[in-house]
């Protein structure tokens, strides 16, 4: 009978989902001490995302901070076939589109990080259901960068180290429930969609608080435009918070590698017979990109996430309605 049990609870055990379910980083280390400059690097990363399939859509020099006298790069990219099978399953789904690779400065050289879809795609889209698919996505992205840049190739899993997607604590929740809808036209007809997509870009492009338009991507057939948005001295404060508890003597900003957290999005799309402006609520998307900087992080900097979210709705609906 003692042997039933053990046999039955093993099968069980086995059959969770929970024991099955990997553990991925928020981001996937590529290449450490590149051999070439960090704009060699940054070149180097586009030919190689676009050699494997991939359409770079912008490449910025990202905000650092304060007294850092290295630099960190970002470049954003995606793939009609990619985007498809993401927004494919729900409007909602934008959030993981596009993909970033950073490309950062420290004191042993020039490295590359990317955003892990294995782990995003668990968050923002479904559970379960895209991951294989979310992890071939991966290693295609990292066997795309690490042939192209001259460096130390690895494969490590670092930020956040998750094994399911759903964010817990303070801030966290379920994805669909913390979408912030801050604008919503009464139908779904295409004048109102490329009406609001241009008041909304109108809006980021007149704002005043040195928030930066770095990319607009175009999903219209698929009834989604994203907009990627920055802003220098937050980036730089928000890359001081990720790498505080890791600083010392020798790393002075760790958190550089935390650079693809950024643009922050913000989304036109159509639904339920309207069209909507969204963007992710700001404490969870502090939480998802930067968790690993500790809770202590966190509470010393509760107003930050607000404040961002503020300034975003601010401009993006600024311009509507006139």
């Amino acid at each position: 009978m003692k042997r039933l049990i053990l046999i039955l609870l093993f099968v069980l055990l086995a059959a969770s989902p929970a024991s099955a379910a990997e553990k991925y980083g928020t981001f996937v280390k590529v290449v450490e001490m590149a051999s070439d400059s960090i704009d060699e690097v940054s070149s180097a990363v586009e030919s190689g995302l676009k050699k494997a399939g991939w359409d770079i859509l912008a490449a910025f020099e990202s905000g650092v901070p304060e007294g850092c006298e290295f630099r960190s790069r970002v470049v954003v990219f995606s793939s009609n076939a990619y985007a498809s099978s993401i927004i494919g399953n729900g409007a909602g789904s934008a959030f993981a589109l596009p993909l970033r690779a950073g490309i950062y400065e420290n004191e042993t050289g020039v490295h590359v990080a990317v955003v892990n879809p294995a782990s995003i795609n668990r968050t923002i889209v479904d559970e379960t259901k895209l991951d294989a698919f979310s992890l071939s996505a991966s290693n295609a992205i990292v066997e795309a960068v690490s042939g192209a840049v001259s460096g130390d190739a690895v494969k490590k899993q670092v930020g956040q180290i998750r094994k399911k997607g759903r964010i817990g604590g303070m801030g966290g929740g379920d994805f669909q429930r913390i979408i912030e809808e801050i604008y919503s036209a009464a139908d779904d007809k295409e004048a109102t969609f490329n009406r609001v997509v241009d008041g909304v870009k109108k809006g980021i492009l007149a704002n005043e608080k040195n928030w930066k338009l770095i990319y607009a991507y175009d999903l219209s057939a698929n009834g989604a435009v994203i907009f990627g948005v920055t802003e220098e001295k937050m980036e730089g404060r928000a890359f001081s918070i990720a790498g505080g508890k890791r600083s010392s003597k020798a790393y002075k900003f760790p958190g550089l590698d935390h650079g693809a957290a950024f643009p922050i999005e913000v989304i036109v799309y159509k639904d339920s017979g309207k069209v909507k402006v969204v963007t992710m609520d700001g404490m969870y998307r502090m939480k998802l990109y930067f968790e690993d900087a500790g809770m202590w992080a966190f509470m010393k900097n509760m107003a930050m996430p607000g404040q961002i979210e503020g300034e975003i709705v601010e401009m993006s609906i600024s311009e509507l309605d006139k």
